[in-house]
């Protein structure tokens, strides 16, 4: 191609942008880098030291590329607004006073002079007119004619606070300008950046960083930076909740052996004294309470339930402790198909009356687990209304004595109410569950055993009957 291919239209193109003027072979140097992109074989032309200098070294062969793009490429008349998400790269007209090409991963949408680019790498170059505007999620670029790039790269932060994990996202932009003048703002802080000059735009504001090469390199730098940031802090979160998970798990174990251990030594207590005054000893576990037990209960304002164990160690018998309990090692697997579906009804109604009284996620109250979920629901039910907490709390006693009808589905029950017919309940449903393979008094036995994997808990504090 000779130097008589240098049409008119592209020279008025080039010499119509407001901007300093480009050096007196910048033409020919862009026509003989498109002839080397047709013709990849043939040695690429070296760069010369000038257009080095002005372009600032490998930055300025990418903006070389893009601008002979831009330069050689002709469409129609674009619309008022659109918009464009770049799979490979993609040259696009931007109302009828720019043309940006799209880096693969890039979007931006625009109405008339106003360009939203949410993320990736764009070339734009504007003709001189009235205020042209990039908006970017780290801040805003603008100008009134000339030749810049913005790449926006999206950062994912993690804040973990009192066990709770929300996630913010933030973003860092690079701005680099070839030819005239761009101003890069953020809320706090607005540069003015010219030919040759770089910007970077984040959480800290608007801030100038030299030419285009030692731009890039700090842009690269602080990416880096702020994405291997986030892995040690996930890996310590993640180790944080493992080890959270473990020792819930050997205290819940600790609590299950330490309430097997006193209810043992209190059966024994209860059977010397029997010995030694000649009184006959309570034949069933303090556990197994009937609606006489529920309603001495009642009036001391108190409320006691066993239920099976909710951590899955528990669920596992060995032989020599199924033997203890007179059955085969093959019903093993009854007995822990029996606890999975008493955890999981349990904590399924359990679950939802923890996420009402903490006003938060699922996904929060599982890390919570059902362990701590009861007392939380309490605690928060005392501090809202102290008196109808404790009130609540001896209806689930005299519900159990029969004193006051079960709820209905639709009736209105207190939180406090609703938690406890749980926690009693939970060992009832254990047992029919038990009886459909071993039969009703076989599962009474083996739901009150002292052999089982259980849980026991008295809770006083109710209103107690006759006080006003």
């Amino acid at each position: 191609m000779s130097e008589h291919d240098d049409s008119d239209e592209k020279k008025l193109d080039l010499e119509a942008w407001d901007a300093q003027s480009p050096p007196a072979d910048f033409a020919e140097k862009v026509l003989a880098r498109i002839r080397d992109e047709e013709a990849p074989k043939s040695k690429p032309a070296a760069a010369s030291p000038t257009r080095a200098r002005r372009w600032g070294g490998a930055g300025g062969a990418v903006a070389v590329l893009a601008l002979a793009a831009a330069v050689a490429l002709k469409v129609s008349a674009p619309p008022g607004n659109g918009g464009s998400i770049a799979k490979d790269r993609t040259e696009v007209n931007i109302g009828t006073r720019a043309r940006a090409v799209l880096e693969p991963g890039a979007q931006v949408k625009w109405d008339g002079d106003d360009v939203v680019q949410s993320k990736g790498d764009v070339f734009y170059r504007v003709e001189p007119g009235a205020r042209f505007r990039v908006h970017t999620p780290a801040g805003d670029v603008e100008v009134k004619g000339t030749c810049f790039v913005v790449k926006v790269v999206e950062m994912q932060k993690r804040d973990v606070k009192v066990g709770v994990v929300s996630a913010g996202l933030t973003a860092l932009a690079f701005v680099a300008v070839y030819e005239g003048k761009v101003a890069a703002s953020s809320a706090s802080e607005r540069v003015d950046v010219g030919p040759g000059e770089t910007a970077q735009i984040g959480p800290d504001g608007a801030k100038k960083t030299g030419d285009t090469a030692q731009g890039q390199k700090a842009f690269d730098a602080k990416v880096a930076s702020a994405q291997s940031a986030d892995e040690p802090v996930d890996s310590a979160n993640q180790n944080l909740v493992t080890q959270v998970s473990e020792y819930r798990s050997r205290l819940e174990q600790i609590a299950a052996q330490k309430t097997e251990l006193e209810q043992t030594l209190k059966t024994t207590e209860e059977k010397l004294a029997a010995a030694q005054d000649g009184a006959v000893p309570r034949a069933r576990s303090e556990f197994d309470l009937d609606t006489n037990d529920w309603a001495e209960l009642a009036k001391q304002g108190a409320v006691k339930y066993r239920m099976p164990c909710s951590h899955s160690q528990g669920w596992d018998f060995k032989p020599e402790k199924l033997d203890r309990l007179g059955l085969a090692p093959q019903d093993g697997a009854v007995l822990k198909e029996a606890y999975k579906a008493s955890h999981d009804r349990l904590w399924g109604q359990m679950k939802l009356l923890c996420v009402q009284a903490l006003g938060t996620s699922p996904e929060i109250v599982e890390k919570i687990g059902l362990a701590s979920c009861p007392q939380l629901i309490y605690n928060i039910a005392v501090a809202s209304d102290v008196n109808a907490a404790s009130e609540a709390h001896t209806q689930a006693a005299e519900i159990r004595a029969g004193m006051r009808p079960e709820p209905g589905a639709n009736d209105k029950v207190h939180p406090v109410t609703k938690m406890f017919l749980l926690l009693t309940g939970a060992n009832k449903a254990f047992e029919q569950d038990l009886a459909k393979t071993f039969g009703p008094d076989e599962a009474h036995r083996l739901a009150y055993s002292n052999d089982m994997c259980t849980q026991s808990s008295t809770w006083g504090g109710g209103k107690k009957r006759g006080e006003k």
